[in-house]
């Protein structure tokens, strides 16, 4: 039986730079935007909010959606579909911890624009990153 993980992101800003984190599931590592899944009955904001302090050790405030994936993505490591949606931030407080958070975030980041880490995305972020330049 396939089932729906919802995910949702945010894009911090610094200039032309934007914060990405390299991750960890299972065996594999990648690079993502932070963020995370949405739990059952937890409102999308509250979720970006929780996720952005578990990962990044800073509280954000969402401004606007950036973009919702349209095309189809399955996992490669579980029975899922991937529905993700990104969301410009703006940091209100906390200390950003580039060493990552000790459990599945390895390390944080910042890339400027024009050179983001496409070849080690999973498919639903790549669909983002490369429209993110006309996006913001």
């Amino acid at each position: 039986m396939r089932r729906f993980s919802c995910r949702i992101y945010g894009v911090l800003r610094d200039g032309n730079r934007v914060l990405l984190a390299r991750s960890r599931f299972g065996s594999r590592t990648f690079i993502n935007f932070p963020g995370g899944g949405v739990e059952i009955e937890e409102a999308p904001g509250d979720a970006l909010r929780r996720e952005f302090v578990e990962e990044t050790g800073l509280v954000i405030r969402p401004v606007r959606t950036l973009y919702a994936n349209q095309e189809a993505h399955l996992s490669t490591q579980a029975p899922i579909q991937i529905v993700s949606v990104y969301w410009l931030v703006e940091r209100v407080s906390g200390d950003l911890c580039m060493a990552g958070n000790g459990d599945d975030v390895l390390e944080l980041f910042w890339r400027d624009l024009g050179n983001l880490p496409l070849q080690e995305m999973f498919p639903a972020e790549v669909e983002f990153a490369t429209r993110l330049p006309a996006l913001i």
